[in-house]
């Protein structure tokens, strides 16, 4: 299982999150890419079972292009963070149909929650399948 991140920025809220991924013991499972571009080259090839992407869209403009990428999402448990609270950005979002749905200002700390309960469903379904 991996931890796809995309932020375009200063990867200050990524840092944050890769920080929570170490205190987790699974900071080596996490990928930071800062543009479309390359994040759209790492979903084009399959991810493993149980990766989450993470999508931080520091404006209107990077929700669009990550939107532009929604395709690739298909199957994929993603998390995103908006950068505001506006209707249309809400919707946009919810486009992508992720499995948690915050934005830049707000609490950081129900996306740790929210990815170390989706991390850890994934490490029990894998030490499953080993044991069957």
């Amino acid at each position: 299982m991996k931890c796809i991140i995309y932020e375009k920025k200063s990867g200050i809220i990524a840092g944050q999150i890769i920080g929570l991924l170490k205190a987790l013991a699974v900071e080596n499972k996490a990928e930071l890419y800062s543009t479309i571009k390359k994040i759209s080259r790492r979903l084009s090839v399959p991810v493993e079972d149980g990766s989450v992407v993470l999508l931080i869209a520091g404006d209107r403009q990077d929700l669009l292009a990550i939107l532009s990428m929604q395709k690739l999402l298909s199957g994929i448990r993603v998390i995103i963070i908006l950068p505001d609270r506006e209707d249309e950005s809400v919707k946009l979002g919810y486009t992508l149909q992720p499995r948690f749905l915050t934005y830049v200002n707000g609490d950081l700390t129900e996306v740790h929650a929210v990815l170390k309960k989706m991390l850890e469903l994934s490490e029990s379904k894998e030490i499953l399948a080993k044991d069957s």
